[in-house]
């Protein structure tokens, strides 16, 4: 599926939680045919991880480019009739967009089962920056090809959680991204979320993954489907 992520950073030191609910749930006012298939919202958790650069990712899902672009259109439209249409908040200072390709790698069947029983879900995500001199193309072929370890570090059974989801920018002409990789690893529960960020707060440095990224971010949140 194609997705739409909002990445909501830390502006003046707070993200509204219930300003962003009603902003992700109007864009479901869109007609039947171009309303996003899925919408979600990823609450950070300071008190699991510290001082995450983004305080909320809100998720888009569509069933494939015509159906996010239909969307994109029609939003485009609301926004020019009425000044600041549905979801305005999701546009607001400190909000980054990528439309990506989504890939899950592992746990397809946990995640259709997720969607089915709906509820919260705890998330590890991380957002990077391609290193330095590497094309798009180049940098999405070597992330599928690490995907469960860090550089040559494999990444432990407890720290992989029950569903691995890589999202990759969409490429083309005229596109550009502020960000290079979205990942989301789901958890059953806070112990393993907790496992995971204590095993790449020791042993991820930036080494050994400097061919592959420039930057990263790290954050723990809860998702919601609303």
């Amino acid at each position: 599926m194609i997705k739409n992520i909002h990445l909501l950073e830390q502006v003046a030191g707070a993200v509204d939680p219930t300003a962003l609910r009603r902003a992700a749930a109007a864009t479901r006012s869109a007609p039947a045919d171009v309303r996003p298939a899925r919408v979600a919202l990823c609450t950070a958790l300071p008190g699991v991880l510290a001082d995450p650069r983004f305080g909320a990712v809100v998720l888009e899902w569509f069933v494939d480019a015509a159906h996010q672009a239909r969307y994109a259109s029609w939003l485009a439209g609301q926004d020019a009739a009425a000044g600041q249409g549905p979801g305005a908040a999701l546009r607001a200072e400190g909000s980054h967009l990528v439309v990506a390709e989504e890939h899950p790698m592992r746990g397809l069947d946990w995640l259709e089962q997720r969607w089915r029983d709906g509820g919260p879900k705890l998330k590890h995500m991380a957002i990077a920056r391609r290193a330095e001199g590497l094309t798009g193309s180049e940098f999405s072929d070597r992330w599928k090809n690490r995907a469960g370890s860090v550089g040559t570090t494999p990444i432990p059974d407890p720290a992989k959680g029950s569903a691995y989801v890589q999202n990759h920018p969409l490429s083309g002409d005229g596109l550009d991204w502020p960000f290079d990789a979205v990942n989301e690893v789901y958890f059953d529960d806070l112990d393993g979320l907790r496992a995971r960020i204590t095993w790449f707060a020791e042993n991820f440095d930036g080494k050994g993954e400097d061919d592959l990224v420039s930057e990263s971010w790290f954050v723990a949140v809860r998702e919601e489907i609303l």
